[in-house]
Parts: structure tokens; C-alpha cells; sequence
């Protein structure tokens, strides 16, 4: 049996085949297949990039001074280290979040210098269970704020005693709910998400039926549950602990004042508040030259103080 040839019809208004419109269909989502694959190379595992600058990232921009934040622009996330108002180390990536960055950024430190430091003081924003993991295994002291350790030395409401932190294992290791009833462990899992393994255990409560507090509690049908890691909880003991001690009120106030002093220096008083080059490798280049001016302003500025204050106690 000879194949009926198919002419093409072209243009709106023709009557179309429609073997003729599948071909059309496929080449269409062809096209889309290879611009997503493209697309997905260029991301490297991100959500957004920028089509002039594939390295760069779309990110919350304090936009002015009124600190409007719902502004996206494709950016990077810098990290630096200082010590006694110095830049010592630098990190460029297009991870917006702080919290992926502290391991690669020690690990550049560690080949900079060949070694850890002691004490990395930081804010709840890279507070991680990787990360202390990876304090805990290159001897670093722990000095990184977690996400809700300033709500839990918060005064006992009856808006914040239902939340999973206030519910924590007593000198038994029973964990009880507001009302005075105990969770039942319910399952154990090894979760091997992330770099460090972990063991998380669930819990549930199984005394929601009836409860008069149940409506304030959880809105699920099956009871009040909750997760958690003993690992993490004793390192955040461990935390507090440390942050309490002067040695920690003082590496956090020195945090405050170096870290985000340097920032402010360089965008304030030098009024860089934007970067001028694309490309990862190229942004890093333009750190480095600007903290390398930064540093030699430091420098002079301590010797000259350094100077005047020898020319007053000879006088």
C-alpha cells in the first residue's frame, strides 16, 4: 500500500494535517528539552541565575537605605574572615545561603594557611548540624548561634510554649507536652542527607484525643509529633555553654564590631557597594584587589597611630 503524500499547510487560517501538527508539537518541545538542559548546566544546582552573568545568582538586595528587601538582582554571596580588623581570607559563591558556605570557606582557609583556626564566632545564619559536625572534627570550638537559641531564653507565653523547642527531655529522658502528657518514640532513621550522617528520632504523642489544649498544639489528625537529633541537641548545649563564658561575649562583640565593621568600611567609607566584573573568577579578583587596598589602609593607619603615640610618650 503506497504512503498518501502530506502537504505542509503554513500560516493561520489553513487547515492543518494532523500528523503535521504533532511534528510541529515535538519540534517545539525539542527546542524547550534543549534549552531547559542547557539551562539546568548553567545552574549547578541552583534556583535562578542570571543570563548575563550565568555565575551570578538572583538574591534579596537591600535595595536602599530604608532596607527594602523584596527587590531581587543576580548577585554573590561574599564571605570574609578578619582578624584584629584585617581581611584574612575571602570566599565568592553563588550560594545564597550563609549556611552552605562555612565549610568550603574553611577549606580554602585551611589550604591558605595550612591550618584551622581556633574560634569561628557566627551568627544563627550558619548555624548547621553539618557545620558543627565539621567544627567537632577539625577541633574547632564552637561559637555559631543556632536558629532558635535566643527564642528559647525568651519568657514561657501561651504563644511560645507549644513550639517544638520548649518541649525537651527531662533528667529521664522523657519528652512531655504542655499539658503534662509524654511522647511515645516511635521510629529511629539514619538520614544520610547532607555531609554528615545522622540518626533522627520521631516521636509522637499519643494523648491529642481530648485534649483542651489541642487546638493551641497541632492541627493534625493524628497527634502532635516532633524530631529529634541527640547529636545536635548536645551541641547546642555545648553552644550556650560557650557563648555564656566571657571568652564567648567577648569573640561575639569583636565579631560585631570586626566583621561587619570591615563591611561597612568598604561600602560606607569607600563607597564600593557593588561589584563591576562578571564571572565567578573574576568577581574573587576584584575581592582580593579591594581587600588587599583595605588591609594596606589598615596598616598605615596603626603605624602612623603606632608613630604618634611613640613621639608623645618621648616628648
Amino acid at each position: 500500500m503506497r504512503s498518501k503524500h502530506i502537504e505542509e499547510q503554513h500560516g493561520r487560517g489553513h487547515a492543518k494535517h494532523p500528523l503535521q501538527r504533532y511534528k510541529e508539537g515535538f519540534a517545539k518541545d525539542a527546542e524547550k528539552i534543549l534549552k531547559y538542559s542547557i539551562y539546568y548546566k548553567l545552574a549547578k544546582g541552583r534556583n535562578s541565575f542570571s543570563k548575563t552573568d550565568p555565575d551570578a545568582t538572583f538574591m534579596h538586595m537591600k535595595y536602599d537605605y530604608y532596607n527594602h528587601t523584596n527587590v531581587f538582582k543576580p548577585g554573590y554571596n561574599v564571605q570574609m574572615g578578619s582578624s584584629n580588623g584585617y581581611i584574612r581570607h575571602i570566599y565568592v559563591s553563588g550560594d545564597a545561603n550563609d549556611r552552605n558556605t562555612y565549610i568550603p570557606f574553611m577549606e580554602g582557609y585551611h589550604r591558605a594557611y595550612g591550618c584551622f583556626p581556633r574560634k569561628t564566632p557566627a551568627d544563627a545564619g550558619y548555624g548547621s548540624y553539618d557545620n558543627y559536625c565539621y567544627c567537632k572534627e577539625h577541633d574547632i570550638e564552637l561559637y555559631m548561634k543556632y536558629n532558635t537559641m535566643h527564642k528559647e531564653q525568651e519568657k514561657v507565653t501561651d504563644k511560645n510554649r507549644f513550639r517544638s523547642y520548649r518541649m525537651k527531655p527531662d533528667e529521664e529522658g522523657n519528652i512531655y507536652c504542655p499539658h503534662g502528657h509524654a511522647f511515645t518514640l516511635e521510629q529511629t532513621k539514619e538520614s544520610v542527607k547532607g555531609r554528615y550522617p545522622r540518626t533522627i528520632q520521631f516521636y509522637r504523642n499519643e494523648h491529642c484525643e481530648g485534649c483542651p489544649l489541642r487546638s493551641q498544639c497541632t492541627r493534625s489528625k493524628n497527634g502532635r509529633t516532633l524530631q529529634r537529633t541527640d547529636k545536635l541537641a548536645e551541641m547546642q548545649i555545648e553552644i550556650r555553654e560557650n557563648l555564656m563564658t566571657e571568652t564567648g561575649q567577648e569573640l561575639m562583640k569583636q565579631r560585631s564590631i570586626q566583621a561587619e565593621g570591615i563591611f561597612g568600611q568598604i561600602k560606607q567609607d569607600q563607597e564600593y557597594d557593588r561589584l563591576w566584573r562578571r564571572k565567578e573568577t573574576m568577581v574573587k579578583l576584584e575581592l582580593l584587589l579591594v581587600s588587599i587596598g583595605h588591609n594596606l589602609r589598615k596598616y598605615h593607619t596603626h603605624r602612623m597611630q603606632k608613630q604618634k603615640t611613640n613621639q608623645k610618650n618621648h616628648s
